[in-house]
């Protein structure tokens, strides 16, 4: 694990500001996490199978490409990518204590 070092004049403002917004990053991710979810879920109903097994056709080039299917794509990866993002940001904040 690497470890990030700031020089600032005052530690505990700064780590209060650093906690501020992490909070409020946290925050917009896990909207966009719902609002990703949800578009998901809409896909699946539509198809008929679960974004986990659509994407494991997709990654082995057997779900097509038409537009809907990119776009179901898209947001897989999107989640995924959302998902570790808040996974970071919750590691961070636990170490702003």
């Amino acid at each position: 694990m690497e470890v990030i070092k700031f020089k600032v004049s005052d530690v505990a403002t700064a780590i209060g500001v650093l906690e501020t917004s992490l909070k409020r990053e946290k925050f917009l991710l896990e909207r966009s996490i719902l609002d990703t979810k949800k578009k998901l879920k809409d896909f699946e109903v539509k198809n008929g199978m679960r974004s986990e097994e659509f994407f494991e056709k997709f990654d082995k080039g057997l779900a097509g490409d038409d537009q809907d299917t990119m776009l179901w794509a898209a947001e897989y990866e999107a989640l995924k990518l959302l998902e570790k993002e808040r996974s970071i940001v919750e590691r961070m904040l636990s170490q702003c204590k």
